[in-house]
Protein backbone atom coordinates (compact mmCIF):
# COMPACT_ATOMS: atom_id res chain seq x y z
CA UNK A 1 0.00 0.00 0.00
CA UNK A 2 0.84 3.67 0.13
CA UNK A 3 2.29 3.77 3.64
CA UNK A 4 4.53 0.83 2.77
CA UNK A 5 5.79 2.66 -0.33
CA UNK A 6 6.59 5.74 1.78
CA UNK A 7 8.85 3.55 3.92
CA UNK A 8 10.38 1.31 1.25
CA UNK A 9 11.06 3.88 -1.46
CA UNK A 10 13.65 5.86 0.56
CA UNK A 11 15.30 2.61 1.66
CA UNK A 12 15.66 1.47 -1.95
CA UNK A 13 17.09 4.84 -2.94
CA UNK A 14 19.58 4.79 -0.08
CA UNK A 15 20.86 1.31 -0.86
CA UNK A 16 20.82 1.31 -4.67
CA UNK A 17 22.12 4.22 -6.75
CA UNK A 18 21.16 2.22 -9.86
CA UNK A 19 17.53 2.15 -8.64
CA UNK A 20 17.56 5.95 -8.50
CA UNK A 21 19.06 6.26 -11.98
CA UNK A 22 16.65 3.67 -13.42
CA UNK A 23 13.63 5.39 -11.87
CA UNK A 24 14.64 8.83 -13.12
CA UNK A 25 15.30 7.60 -16.66
CA UNK A 26 12.04 5.65 -16.65
CA UNK A 27 9.95 8.70 -15.75
CA UNK A 28 11.94 11.05 -18.00
CA UNK A 29 11.21 8.71 -20.91
CA UNK A 30 7.45 8.87 -20.25
CA UNK A 31 7.69 12.66 -20.06
CA UNK A 32 9.76 13.04 -23.25
CA UNK A 33 7.81 10.59 -25.41
CA UNK A 34 4.53 12.21 -24.40
CA UNK A 35 5.91 15.65 -25.19
CA UNK A 36 7.23 14.52 -28.59
CA UNK A 37 3.81 13.06 -29.39
CA UNK A 38 2.05 16.31 -28.61
CA UNK A 39 0.80 15.39 -25.14
CA UNK A 40 1.73 18.05 -22.61
CA UNK A 41 2.95 16.74 -19.26
CA UNK A 42 1.26 18.49 -16.33
CA UNK A 43 3.19 16.97 -13.45
CA UNK A 44 5.60 14.26 -12.34
CA UNK A 45 6.95 12.64 -9.22
CA UNK A 46 10.10 10.63 -8.65
CA UNK A 47 9.27 9.14 -5.23
CA UNK A 48 6.47 8.17 -2.88
CA UNK A 49 7.44 11.02 -0.56
CA UNK A 50 7.31 13.48 -3.46
CA UNK A 51 3.88 12.15 -4.52
CA UNK A 52 2.60 12.57 -0.98
CA UNK A 53 4.01 16.09 -0.58
CA UNK A 54 2.91 17.38 -4.00
CA UNK A 55 -0.38 15.57 -4.57
CA UNK A 56 -1.37 13.93 -1.24
CA UNK A 57 -1.25 10.63 -3.14
CA UNK A 58 -0.35 7.53 -1.17
CA UNK A 59 -0.60 4.94 -3.93
CA UNK A 60 2.03 6.47 -6.21
CA UNK A 61 5.75 5.76 -6.10
CA UNK A 62 6.71 7.68 -9.20
CA UNK A 63 4.90 8.79 -12.30
CA UNK A 64 3.90 11.42 -14.81
CA UNK A 65 0.52 13.03 -15.35
CA UNK A 66 -0.53 14.50 -18.66
CA UNK A 67 -2.97 17.02 -20.14
CA UNK A 68 -4.80 14.42 -22.16
CA UNK A 69 -8.37 15.70 -22.23
CA UNK A 70 -8.93 14.69 -25.84
CA UNK A 71 -7.90 11.11 -25.08
CA UNK A 72 -10.09 11.03 -21.95
CA UNK A 73 -13.06 12.22 -24.03
CA UNK A 74 -12.46 9.43 -26.53
CA UNK A 75 -12.30 6.89 -23.68
CA UNK A 76 -15.53 8.23 -22.18
CA UNK A 77 -17.26 7.93 -25.55
CA UNK A 78 -15.81 4.47 -26.13
CA UNK A 79 -14.39 5.57 -29.48
CA UNK A 80 -10.61 5.76 -29.40
CA UNK A 81 -8.87 6.65 -32.64
CA UNK A 82 -5.92 4.57 -33.78
CA UNK A 83 -3.71 7.67 -33.51
CA UNK A 84 -4.71 8.22 -29.88
CA UNK A 85 -4.24 4.56 -29.04
CA UNK A 86 -0.81 4.57 -30.66
CA UNK A 87 0.25 7.61 -28.63
CA UNK A 88 -1.11 6.09 -25.42
CA UNK A 89 0.71 2.81 -26.07
CA UNK A 90 4.02 4.56 -26.81
CA UNK A 91 3.81 6.75 -23.70
CA UNK A 92 2.83 3.77 -21.55
CA UNK A 93 5.79 1.72 -22.79
CA UNK A 94 8.37 4.53 -22.82
CA UNK A 95 9.66 3.90 -19.30
CA UNK A 96 10.17 0.21 -19.89
CA UNK A 97 11.71 1.02 -23.26
CA UNK A 98 14.24 3.39 -21.70
CA UNK A 99 15.20 0.81 -19.09
CA UNK A 100 15.82 -1.63 -21.93
CA UNK A 101 17.86 0.90 -23.94
CA UNK A 102 20.02 1.84 -20.93
CA UNK A 103 20.29 -1.44 -18.99
CA UNK A 104 19.33 -4.19 -21.45
CA UNK A 105 16.25 -5.18 -19.41
CA UNK A 106 13.42 -3.55 -17.47
CA UNK A 107 12.70 -3.91 -13.77
CA UNK A 108 9.89 -1.39 -13.43
CA UNK A 109 6.79 -0.66 -15.41
CA UNK A 110 4.43 -3.40 -14.27
CA UNK A 111 1.69 -0.83 -13.68
CA UNK A 112 2.39 0.69 -17.13
CA UNK A 113 1.88 -2.68 -18.80
CA UNK A 114 -1.26 -3.36 -16.74
CA UNK A 115 -2.70 0.00 -17.74
CA UNK A 116 -2.06 -0.65 -21.43
CA UNK A 117 -3.35 -4.22 -21.18
CA UNK A 118 -6.49 -2.95 -19.46
CA UNK A 119 -7.07 -0.46 -22.24
CA UNK A 120 -6.66 -3.08 -24.95
CA UNK A 121 -9.01 -5.46 -23.11
CA UNK A 122 -11.59 -2.70 -22.66
CA UNK A 123 -11.45 -2.16 -26.42
CA UNK A 124 -12.11 -5.90 -26.87
CA UNK A 125 -8.90 -6.42 -28.82
CA UNK A 126 -8.08 -10.01 -29.63
CA UNK A 127 -4.77 -11.31 -28.30
CA UNK A 128 -3.35 -11.12 -31.83
CA UNK A 129 -4.46 -7.51 -32.28
CA UNK A 130 -3.16 -6.56 -28.80
CA UNK A 131 0.20 -8.16 -29.51
CA UNK A 132 0.41 -6.30 -32.81
CA UNK A 133 -0.35 -2.94 -31.14
CA UNK A 134 2.25 -3.57 -28.43
CA UNK A 135 4.91 -4.63 -30.97
CA UNK A 136 4.27 -1.51 -33.04
CA UNK A 137 4.53 0.71 -29.94
CA UNK A 138 7.70 -1.00 -28.69
CA UNK A 139 9.44 -0.59 -32.06
CA UNK A 140 8.48 3.07 -32.25
CA UNK A 141 9.35 3.95 -28.68
CA UNK A 142 12.73 2.18 -28.79
CA UNK A 143 13.57 4.05 -31.98
CA UNK A 144 12.57 7.40 -30.41
CA UNK A 145 14.52 6.69 -27.22
CA UNK A 146 17.67 5.56 -29.00
CA UNK A 147 17.60 8.68 -31.14
CA UNK A 148 17.00 10.96 -28.15
CA UNK A 149 18.84 9.11 -25.37
CA UNK A 150 20.88 12.19 -24.51
CA UNK A 151 17.70 14.21 -24.15
CA UNK A 152 16.24 11.61 -21.76
CA UNK A 153 19.42 11.67 -19.65
CA UNK A 154 19.43 15.49 -19.51
CA UNK A 155 15.72 15.55 -18.68
CA UNK A 156 16.20 12.97 -15.91
CA UNK A 157 18.90 15.18 -14.38
CA UNK A 158 16.60 18.20 -14.57
CA UNK A 159 13.67 16.31 -13.05
CA UNK A 160 15.93 15.13 -10.21
CA UNK A 161 16.38 18.76 -9.12
CA UNK A 162 12.62 19.11 -8.62
CA UNK A 163 12.27 21.35 -11.67
CA UNK A 164 8.84 22.55 -12.74
CA UNK A 165 7.15 21.09 -15.79
CA UNK A 166 7.96 24.32 -17.63
CA UNK A 167 11.65 24.01 -16.76
CA UNK A 168 11.61 20.39 -17.94
CA UNK A 169 10.02 21.38 -21.25
CA UNK A 170 12.61 24.13 -21.64
CA UNK A 171 15.38 21.57 -21.09
CA UNK A 172 13.86 19.28 -23.72
CA UNK A 173 13.71 22.15 -26.21
CA UNK A 174 17.32 23.12 -25.48
CA UNK A 175 18.55 19.56 -25.90
CA UNK A 176 16.55 18.91 -29.06
CA UNK A 177 17.51 22.14 -30.74
CA UNK A 178 16.46 21.72 -34.36
CA UNK A 179 16.36 17.90 -34.10
CA UNK A 180 12.63 17.29 -33.79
Amino acid sequence: GGIEALALDPAAKATSPQYVTRLRLHEAAHFLVAYLMGILPKGYTLSSKDAWEKYNALNVQAGCAFCDGEFQEEVALGKITSASLGKFACVALAGIGMEYVEFGFAEGGVSDVRQLDGMLRALAFSQKKSDSEVRWAVLNVISILRRHKGVVVALAETMATGATVGECVKRIEQELGDDI
